[in-house]
């Protein structure tokens, strides 16, 4: 987000062994996703992740 807007989403289907992952693992697996996607726009900057998932 950038001055309260979304600016990027990304997604990906789930592999075959993902589909019997716990919740709390499938967030971990979109927020290593996300940051490997975007690691060279977030070297040297504080980055915060926000994730919207009630269980966790």
């Amino acid at each position: 987000m950038h001055r309260g807007k979304v600016i990027a989403y990304a997604s990906r289907q789930l592999k075959v062994h993902e589909k019997n992952y716990p919740t709390h693992d499938l967030e971990l697996a979109a927020v290593v996703f996300s940051l490997k996607i975007w690691r060279y726009y977030l070297y040297c900057v504080h980055v915060d992740v926000f994730t919207d998932h009630k269980s966790l």
